[in-house]
């Protein structure tokens, strides 16, 4: 009899070790637009297509930059609630500056609003890492990833990939639940060299290569997995022709001017202070006009926020700007389809060859919870409801 119950209490806990012996990945490609894969060969995309889910685009939140929306991916919540309103942006309480280039501020929790996956994931006792992923070399709610790596530029994908491998490819009672893995291309690239430009196309067609490595490292282990894939806003052509420079709208100490390029927040040095709101080529909002849908307010909104069109940047130095130091840009309206990124899912839970209309990427929050099978932080802006019907 005592060896029955041996038996059976075995067979329970393995039952258990395979059921949570699937992970999940999530790999974001930062600055893939949604229409990438038209341009070029990108065998591997495709086949994950062909067997699991993809949108026809990802819409991120306001403002369409990176540190905004890895964090909004991870949070599933706008930036108005998790609080990086930015990459770089100036905090009203703390009389201070965060900054992606600081690593104090992005290593500092305090930094940080809501709750990322990562913290949910450890509060129901399960493990996670991270590669490069925005918010996790913070410790939040006291909380850090099982594994995470501190940024550090430069890194080649496939070495980034061979890590995630060891971590994945580790004892049950070792192994990450939850893999979030980052790569800054083709963003880079788009920066540097333009929207469509041929050395964008040939690193989509490098990082459709690196998902191929990752999949066949990840068949030759035979782990099973459910990988979601991703990308944090798209990429728009800008141009010398087309600098707006703000000082052509506002007196030199009527406010103090934080950002640059696609949008820029202003601060009244002075109560009557006025910005001519007539500005060719931008929009301007007083903070209480800030549309809903950009979910944009909160106590670190400064008094003005100046948006450029499509395509124009704003040259925030009293010195006129004849050359702009990039050739691509985003951070612009995500209503404009050009922000959009790209949106995969594949993987057991996962229904084959399906086509999915664009959604808001704060809803991959509520979804890595449910295929993690752990409930949701309560106050979050997706939902998972938004995926109906992709899985089986």
């Amino acid at each position: 009899m005592y060896k029955k119950i041996l038996i059976l209490i075995t067979l329970l806990l393995f039952s258990c070790d395979s059921k949570d012996n699937s992970i999940l990945i999530v790999v974001s490609f930062d600055g893939f637009r949604y229409d990438y894969v038209d341009y070029v060969d990108t065998p591997n995309f495709d086949f994950i297509a062909k067997n699991g889910v993809k949108a026809k685009s990802l819409k991120p939140v306001f403002p369409s930059l990176t540190f905004p929306n890895h964090y909004s991916v991870a949070t599933g919540c706008y930036a108005d609630k998790h609080k990086i309103i930015g990459n770089q942006f100036y905090d009203v309480k703390k009389d201070a500056f965060y900054s992606y280039k600081d690593s104090k501020t992005v290593q500092d929790g305090s930094w940080y609003g809501a709750e990322p996956i990562w913290v949910t994931a450890n509060k129901n006792n399960k493990k996670s890492a991270t590669y490069f992923w925005i918010g996790s070399e913070a410790e939040i709610d006291g909380i850090r990833p099982d594994i995470y790596k501190n940024f550090k530029p430069m890194v080649n994908p496939i070495e980034k990939v061979d890590e995630v491998i060891t971590w994945i490819d580790s004892p049950i009672n070792e192994r990450p639940d939850l893999v979030m893995l980052y790569f800054d291309e083709p963003d880079h690239s788009g920066h540097v060299y333009g929207s469509l430009s041929r050395e964008v196309l040939t690193q989509v067609e490098q990082m459709d290569a690196t998902l191929g490595y990752l999949l066949d490292s990840l068949k030759k282990i035979k782990i099973d997995f459910n990988m979601i894939i991703v990308s944090d806003h798209g990429m728009v052509d800008v141009s010398d022709k087309k600098i707006i420079n703000i000082y052509d709208y506002i007196k030199e100490d009527a406010f103090e001017v934080y950002g640059r390029g696609p949008f820029v927040s202003l601060k009244k040095n002075k109560q009557n202070a006025e910005v001519n709101d007539k500005i060719l080529n931008a929009t301007v909002y007083r903070k209480e006009d800030i549309p809903d849908r950009f979910h944009f307010v909160n106590e670190n909104t400064l008094d003005y926020l100046v948006l450029a069109n499509y395509g124009y940047m704003i040259n925030p130095n009293k010195e006129n700007l004849i050359k702009l130091p990039v050739v691509g840009m985003h951070g612009y309206d995500p209503d404009i389809i050009d922000m959009h990124g790209i949106f995969y899912a594949y993987g057991n839970e996962f229904k084959k060859n399906l086509k999915i209309d664009s959604f808001e990427l704060i809803n991959i929050y509520p979804l890595m919870c449910k295929l993690l099978n752990i409930p949701e932080y309560k106050d979050v802006d997706g939902s998972i409801e938004v995926f109906k019907g992709i899985f089986k």
